[in-house]
């Protein structure tokens, strides 16, 4: 809760902190201006610091994990047979909490405390460390200061430069109207208009009374002016920069959201049809590809693109591979491919991956990295391209089916064990009241009664044709063909009686 930003509960956590910590600078701004009442002092003296305190202590107890120090010691001792040292492991532990107490962020938490004690009045300065305390908590500040610091050496280029020029035109503006000026003092006073005319504010208080001091002004406004330009350039290009990786971000954080969807690496012409497809069957997917313009382009398709590297560690840690129902690895580079596939495997064993392969010679490397399915394009337009010599008819009708132009699709129906069709023949199942037609079934046991007519693939058994005295289980796929709203209307009554 302290410092996992993924963790719930943090949000609550640190919108609560922020507003204990703006209640506290209230009472003490108003302790300043007038007596306060008693139940107001005992909230800020003991409740409020109670909670600082205890934040800043929990705080230097979570910076290091004192259990693995000690084991860490206790595998040395047994390894080099000496005794466990104790003074060593308790040194360890007060250098490591050490270390966090001396930090920007400790420290700021430490002097948020101190305004507390009421006879040091002085210790009252320290009310503005507690306003520090908001950027441990505000995730949009502190994405500023981190902006700010990626260009940290251009912004030093920036003061040193404006300090120089700042020294220089207050040194010439005393130099020309010292003694001359009534209200130029000293040399300070100098300083301080040129400052104020580089940064254009222009106050009024000190101005310019002979010509050369005025010559002076024009040419300082103009390099305030180029100043001022030239940092906002920064600012600005800082933050185009970071707004690609604030956009990352979202997105990955929504895809973890999502329960039960698909993940489809890479953005190639196949990855394209699968997305549609996916899309039009309204099931949840993101598209990952570390090229910027083909994650945009599946933006601009309507699909939610995430721009990332899919045998990065870190990435595949942010993912939830419990959510995961399968993986399409659909890049144009078999090598690629090949690379994401273990990547995957090396954190999820079960998860089904489908993985596009360009040529024949390298479907079992894939194969042996751990796809569950490989494609190979090429074999299936050859087949199809074949089918069409030979059978131009034919060649309709498959390329009707597969791309949907007539509306008569394939489809994968599971039986859901004690629905109406459980346990029927497939010569009871009223297909043809649907318009629907049986291709095949696929079951994980094979029927006693049926030696021939069928493939093993998927761990199963699949029936083209199937007769009609084979009967129907629980957890069998029905492979059927048809409109897709029969298919649909097909399905919602199967569901419908597996609930009643």
């Amino acid at each position: 809760m302290l410092n996992d930003d993924h963790y719930p509960l943090k949000k609550y956590f640190d919108l609560f902190m922020i507003g204990v910590v703006l209640v506290s600078v209230a009472i003490l701004i108003y302790d300043v201006e007038g007596n306060i009442p008693e139940f107001i002092s005992i909230l800020d003296r003991y409740i409020i610091t109670s909670v600082f305190i205890t934040e800043y202590f929990l705080r230097i107890w979570v910076y290091s994990n004192v259990r693995e120090i000690i084991l860490e010691e206790a595998e040395i001792s047994a390894l080099l047979s000496r005794p466990f040292r104790s003074f060593r492991v308790i040194f360890k532990i007060i250098k490591n909490k050490f270390e966090y107490m001396i930090t920007p962020m400790a420290i700021i938490d430490l002097l948020a405390i101190l305004p507390s004690y009421r006879p040091l009045r002085i210790l009252r300065i320290f009310l503005l460390f507690r306003l520090f305390k908001i950027l441990r908590y505000s995730k949009s500040i502190n994405t500023f200061i981190e902006v700010l610091g990626n260009k940290k050496f251009e912004l030093f280029i920036l003061l040193i430069s404006v300090g120089f020029v700042t020294f220089i035109g207050g040194a010439l503006m005393y130099v020309l109207e010292g003694g001359k000026n009534s209200n130029l003092h000293n040399f300070f006073d100098a300083f301080y208009w040129s400052f104020i005319t580089i940064s254009t504010v222009g106050y009024g208080d000190i101005s310019p009374v002979t010509s050369e001091g005025r010559t002076l002004t024009i040419i300082l406004v103009i390099v305030g002016i180029g100043f001022i330009s030239f940092a906002t350039s920064i600012i600005v290009s800082a933050f185009s920069e970071k707004l690609d990786e604030l956009k990352e971000e979202r997105r990955i954080f929504s895809a973890k959201k999502l329960r039960k969807f698909s993940i489809i690496c890479g953005f190639s012409d196949e990855a394209e049809r699968v997305a549609e497809r996916l899309k039009r069957e309204k099931e949840p997917f993101i598209v990952v590809d570390i090229d910027k313009n083909r994650v945009e382009e599946a933006i601009l398709r309507g699909f939610r693109g995430v721009r990332a590297d899919a045998t990065d560690r870190n990435f595949l840690k942010e993912l939830n591979f419990e959510e995961v129902k399968r993986i399409f690895v659909l890049t144009n580079d078999d090598i690629v491919n090949s690379f994401i596939v273990l990547s995957i495997r090396s954190f999820n064993r079960q998860v089904p991956i489908v993985a596009l392969v360009s040529t024949s010679e390298n479907l079992l490397k894939l194969k042996n990295a751990g796809a569950t399915y490989v494609v190979e394009p090429s074999q299936g337009t050859a087949i199809l391209t074949a089918t069409y010599v030979i059978s131009p008819y034919i060649f309709e009708v498959l390329e009707a089916i597969l791309t949907d132009r007539r509306g008569v699709v394939l489809d994968e129906i599971r039986v859901i064990p004690n629905s109406y069709i459980d346990r029927e023949l497939i010569g009871e199942i009223p297909f043809g009241r649907y318009r629907l037609l049986c291709i095949g079934i696929w079951k994980r046991r094979k029927p006693p009664n049926i030696h021939k007519w069928y493939l093993q693939i998927n761990g199963g058994y699949f029936f083209f044709n199937p007769p009609a005295y084979l009967r129907v289980e629980g957890e069998d796929i029905l492979v059927v063909m048809g409109y897709r709203v029969n298919i649909d209307y097909f399905i919602f009554n199967i569901e419908r009686s597996a609930i009643q």
